[in-house]
């Protein structure tokens, strides 16, 4: 009973993330560029006429700046929902750039950390997830850690892979939040632990009140003829 219900829970979450990734495709391949010709031609609306007023000119401004704003917000949302190097350019990569510009976005300090990752050969399910975890984790952060700094670890320790986040905020009753999990509705650390569950793994947190929060996941990763992996990393 417990192999069916994760294998439903496996399909509903390869579902959602088909559907992310052909929205994130319809906003980054349509949208977007619709927008970008649309700022484009507020650009050159005026080119030619000399008797245009300064009120209409500022106007036309305004719009294209309220243009350009739209463009980010919808590439912002497009790449939030299937971020578009991770099978280029690779987990590690696109976790690093995640980082940054969540960093700059929100002013929070992120430290991120990866060793052993690089040579894994992993499955695009474990590797959505991934970054999902790391995505959920530091939105659950923002929302409600009131931190400053936030220390992202993610290691390849064969046979397994190993995710900390550790943030120093307000921290929680982990014990009473452990218990509202089953009952809660919004995403985070509810998320989370489905996530984790769906790849066998396990998943503890350490919080005290004003000292922080500790996440710890352990994943399991088989052995892919990937021999050349570090199997003895301090973490």
């Amino acid at each position: 009973a417990e192999d069916r219900i994760r294998n439903l829970s496996q399909m509903l979450m390869q579902s959602q993330e088909y559907e992310r990734q052909m929205i994130s495709y319809e906003l980054h391949d349509r949208i977007a560029q619709n927008l970008s010709w649309l700022k484009m031609s507020l650009g050159t609306f005026f080119k030619g006429h000399s008797d245009i007023s300064s009120e209409l000119i500022e106007k036309m401004k305004k719009f294209s700046n309220l243009t350009e704003q739209t463009i980010i917000a919808v590439r912002d949302l497009s790449y939030d929902l299937r971020p578009p190097g991770l099978d280029e350019m690779g987990l590690v990569t696109e976790i690093e750039i995640y980082c940054e510009e969540f960093s700059e976005k929100t002013g929070l300090e992120i430290d991120f950390q990866s060793a052993g990752m690089h040579t894994l050969k992993l499955a695009d399910d474990t590797k959505i997830h991934l970054y999902r975890l790391i995505q959920e984790g530091l939105n659950n952060i923002r929302k409600h850690a009131d931190a400053g700094q936030v220390t992202i670890k993610l290691v390849g320790v064969s046979p397994n892979i190993i995710l900390r986040i550790e943030d120093d905020g307000k921290g929680f009753d982990v014990k009473a939040r452990e218990l509202a999990l089953d009952n809660e509705k919004r995403m985070g650390l509810r998320s989370m632990r489905e996530r984790v569950n769906l790849l066998q793994g396990q998943m503890t947190i350490q919080s005290r009140q004003m000292k922080g929060t500790k996440i710890f996941i352990k994943l399991p990763y088989l052995e892919q003829d990937n021999e050349s992996k570090e199997k003895h990393i301090n973490y």
